[in-house]
């Protein structure tokens, strides 16, 4: 694994060495407890037992020293350190530290520093940071192992060529010489098989030399069984292979080979200053996304205590990959686990288990638990190749982006098609890279309310991964438009639920001041064809009159509200605030209609921004001249004659006039006009009437002009 298997490029993980720094205060002393806005600073030290001797007498964290240095300008360009807290063991540290905002240094030391040893390795580790004020600041502290470790092989040809009994002394000294290393005399290891060694070189040492003694019944081979060597300026962190081979040419030789390389475990040097169990990524930052390509995605799953539970999620799918410290399940469904040691193990995920994500950034959320009930979480965000869908969407301009994941680093062109389901054609776009750089999106259009879409992911010209299908959102609907909730107050009748939402008025508060009989918009049992609900709106034109005084009434209903009785007029106030989550097409309703004489009925929409604020305008019908309105005026003014009182403008529209007898329920689709210069626009209020007269503003029309109304709709 390249996590572990490169010492000197990838850190072994101290990921919970962390500092929780909050309220810091520059000039706060160092290491005074309960200073009103001083850093705390909270560091838990464990190491895995696989730091620990087989035996388990050695424990390296148990002779751990940690050191803290607060740093300083020195006044000649460089930096001066103090030592301002050390802790031996490391553990000793107290849960919560007090520091002053500032520059720090933390070092870290585990092991015996023995400079010779088969099990008894050293660490070291450390991290310089700045505490400012307010920062809450975890520190990750990457440690490594300190020793040169040497590797001793012995090829077959020597044990065929020598007697039992051959060996290899490695000594910390700049020249080998045996009766040093026999009586030890220097840090020396014995070798009588193949095995690694750990040492650290003593003050003023460079080198490491060697020696290797067999003897034979051959005397010839006897004759060149010692030899020594020297490893030149070996380095921390690295490993020496020593391979003895005995040549198979005539006159035989005693060959030694020496190999070096990055130190490789396959899971010794893991260790963590946390208690809690830990989940890492192998070869890839677990913190950061990763995609999924061809080659199999492993995790490094670690503990300071045995693992006793592994378990992940994905989506709403629970995995359990070991349970009571026994590996459950692995090898099913592309999942597999590999046991390094009781402390240590690799999960496997690989092409079978992927197939099951959908395309996108998947995210799998990590449970482990050790025998002593600690448990560690991690989280890992995994890219799928393919197309996800929608990533969002604004209706009302249909417009949108699509999204899609691609995880091949050789892709080089990337594009999304899209279609209505259904659709025989494709649209296709262009997509651009995310900065996680496996996530991609597209800019596309035409998209409307209350469709599915097909979605596909096209690489270097070719599809590339499942079909996705994403639904937009329907359009929003008017309240109360099968016209089923009435209630009556008083004399008038109301369209809405006593309490309900109180959208569509009438003009019948104004008309009944003259009695209940003159109520001009009702709801009857009379509905459309098909309709699920038992009633529709009357609207009758009527004359309302005291002593045979009085003026037509047209019957009407509108989205708004009644205002107020003005002499032998009113005021009403058209129009409510609507939020418009897409942009309508048309107004669809059912309607009967039964014209008196030369009246005529009518039915308008209108979508206005009110850019002064307001939420209706009001029509006065004793001033009709200057408030009244045609739907296909352009501006709405609180009154026509006074420019100044421009209250907005209408950005779409609707009108339908009805002007013979339609005794029959009909279906009828008005279609909405958009005026181009407020392409960029959205409606804040909506304007909607329906009059059996439709000079009625006007006082004119006929008595008993009636038209029914049910089931009224946006088509988007």
């Amino acid at each position: 694994m390249k996590m572990r298997r490169y010492m000197n490029r990838t850190a072994v993980s101290l990921a919970a060495c962390a500092l929780l720094l909050a309220g810091c205060v520059k000039d706060a002393p160092v290491g005074e407890r309960g200073g009103e806005g001083e850093c705390i600073l909270q560091l838990s030290v464990s190491l895995p037992d696989q730091s620990r001797a087989d035996d388990g007498a050695y424990d390296a964290l148990a002779l751990s020293t940690m050191r803290i240095y607060s740093l300083t300008d020195d006044g000649e360009g460089g930096t001066a350190e103090n030592l301002i807290r050390k802790y031996r063991p490391a553990t000793e540290v107290p849960a919560d530290l007090y520091l002053a905002a500032g520059r720090y240094r933390v070092a870290v030391e585990a092991g015996d520093g023995s400079e010779a040893t088969f099990t008894r390795k050293s660490y070291a580790g450390g991290e310089t940071f700045t505490l400012a004020a307010g920062d809450v600041k975890p520190l990750p502290i990457v440690c490594r192992i300190t020793n040169i470790a040497v590797k001793v092989v012995f090829d077959g040809t020597v044990a065929q060529r020598f007697d039992e009994g051959y060996l290899a002394y490695v000594s910390a000294s700049d020249d080998f010489s045996k009766t040093d290393a026999e009586n030890s005399l220097v840090p020396t290891l014995k070798y009588t098989s193949d095995g690694t060694g750990y040492f650290l070189l003593p003050e003023g040492t460079k080198h490491l030399s060697w020696g290797f003694y067999g003897t034979s019944s051959d005397a010839d081979v006897s004759a060149k069984g010692t030899k020594t060597g020297r490893i030149e300026l070996p380095e921390p962190g690295m490993q020496y292979t020593l391979t003895f081979r005995y040549s198979k040419d005539a006159d035989g030789e005693l060959t030694v080979n020496v190999q070096v390389r990055e130190w490789e475990s396959s899971h010794d040097d893991n260790f963590n200053f946390s208690p809690q169990p830990a989940v890492s990524g192998d070869g890839f930052n677990i913190g950061e996304v990763t995609g999924y390509h061809t080659d199999p995605i492993r995790f490094a799953i670690s503990s300071i205590n045995p693992l006793a539970a592994v378990a992940f999620t994905a989506g709403e799918e629970h995995y359990e990959v070991m349970a009571g410290g026994e590996v459950v399940g692995s090898g099913a469904d592309g999942i597999s686990y590999s046991r390094t040691d009781a402390f240590n193990g690799v999960l496997t995920l690989d092409g079978d288990f992927f197939a099951g994500l959908p395309a996108g950034i998947n995210t799998l959320d990590f449970l482990v638990t050790d025998t002593d009930g600690s448990e560690g979480k991690a989280a890992a965000r995994i890219a799928v190749a393919g197309a996800t869908g929608l990533v969002s969407s604004d209706l009302w301009f249909g417009t949108a982006t699509a999204g899609a994941a691609v995880t091949d680093p050789g892709v080089v062109s990337v594009k999304i098609r899209y279609r209505v389901q259904g659709s025989d054609e494709w649209t296709e776009a262009d997509a651009v890279r995310g900065a996680d750089g496996y996530t991609y999106t597209a800019a596309v259009s035409g998209i409307g309310a209350g469709r599915r879409y097909e979605f596909r992911l096209v690489t270097d010209g070719s599809e590339s991964g499942p079909l996705a299908v994403a639904d937009t959102e329907y359009g929003v609907q008017l309240p109360n438009a099968g016209f089923e909730e009435w209630h009556q107050s008083g004399k008038p009748w109301y369209p809405y639920a006593a309490g309900g939402t109180e959208f569509w008025g009438t003009g019948n508060p104004g008309a009944t001041t003259a009695g209940e009989e003159y109520n001009l918009t009702t709801g009857v049992e009379d509905p459309r064809p098909g309709s699920e609900g038992r009633l529709a709106a009357k609207l009758e034109t009527k004359k309302p009159s005291f002593f045979g005084i009085g003026k037509l009434a047209a019957g009407n209903l509108f989205v708004g509200s009644f205002g107020a009785v003005s002499g032998m007029g009113g005021t009403v106030n058209m129009g409510r605030p609507f939020d418009f989550n897409a942009r309508p097409a048309a107004l669809r309703v059912w309607y009967k209609y039964t014209p008196v004489g030369s009246d005529k009925g009518r039915i308008f929409v209108c979508l206005v921004n009110m850019t002064d604020g307001s939420t209706s305008h009001t029509v006065d019908t004793n001033n009709a001249e200057k408030t009244a309105f045609s739907p296909d005026d352009e501006f709405l003014y609180a009154d026509k004659s006074n420019p100044s009182t421009l209250q907005g403008h209408v950005i779409g529209y609707g009108d339908l006039m009805l002007e013979t007898q339609v005794g029959e329920w009909t279906e009828v689709t008005i279609p909405l006009v958009y005026r181009d210069k407020y392409a960029s626009e959205r409606p804040n209020v909506l304007i909607l009437t329906a009059a059996a007269s439709y000079r009625g503003d006007y006082f004119e029309g006929e008595v008993g002009s009636t038209m029914f109304l049910d089931d009224v709709e946006f088509i988007y």
